[in-house]
């Protein structure tokens, strides 16, 4: 009696261990820090030229790319931009929430809690500026825009470093957890790493007019 009561615990047992497994296998998916892309591209030297210029403009990117249409870069939505966008030329104002923006720019779109894109790190090569073309392309609303270098200032820039906190704890959002697939951490990454030699070639940029090289770079702390 003992022996069989003994088998049945045993199975009890495997069956219950499967089972936590099996949760754990599914709860790892969705938040292990092992799912994050957090490889971040060296910015090359033909996007920087590109991008870094105060005129840039819907035209420029296509004459870039050899394409004649296919983005919706064009008009100015500054004054709708929201804060989770990365100072650069390329922000999203209120967009859609149909959840497109990660599937066509993986390595540049976050969301929002309420699903809303934004533009977390600038397109550091020329797949990446295709691939955020692609996520203009596709966003209902047409919110993505290339103007931001018109209304960026090196003061905008500190102060938008300065409160970067805001960023980080709004990452935390619950909801917004829900809604990427662990693109928050991908961008809290970028933000703790490359992401302030980032803004010091920005700041040369908007202070010079050029994208720098090898030039002393300006302090942003």
């Amino acid at each position: 009696m003992n022996f069989w009561k003994n088998i049945f615990n045993f199975r009890d047992r495997i069956q219950t261990t499967n089972h936590l497994l099996k949760q754990k296998e599914e709860h790892a998916d969705y938040y292990s820090d092992s799912w994050v892309n957090s490889e971040i591209a060296e910015i090359e030297k033909p996007i920087g030229e590109l991008i870094y210029q105060v005129d840039l403009n819907e035209n420029l990117i296509n004459d870039y790319l050899g394409r004649e249409s296919g983005s919706d870069f064009d008009g100015s939505g500054w004054p709708e931009k929201g804060g989770l966008n990365f100072p650069g030329p390329f922000y999203t104002g209120e967009s859609d929430s149909c959840g497109t923006g990660i599937i066509e720019s993986p390595n540049n779109v976050v969301f929002d809690e309420n699903c809303m894109e934004y533009v977390m790190i600038q397109p550091r090569n020329k797949v990446e500026l295709i691939q955020l073309r692609s996520a203009s392309a596709v966003e209902v609303f047409g919110s993505y825009y290339c103007d931001g270098n018109k209304f960026w200032t090196v003061e905008l820039v500190k102060n938008w470093w300065k409160n970067r906190n805001d960023i980080f704890e709004h990452l935390k959002h619950d909801e917004l957890v829900k809604m990427n697939c662990n693109q928050e951490k991908r961008y809290k990454y970028y933000l703790e790493n490359e992401a302030l030699m980032d803004l010091r070639r920005y700041c040369f940029f908007l202070e010079s007019g050029v994208y720098p090289s090898d030039e002393k770079l300006p302090e942003i702390e």
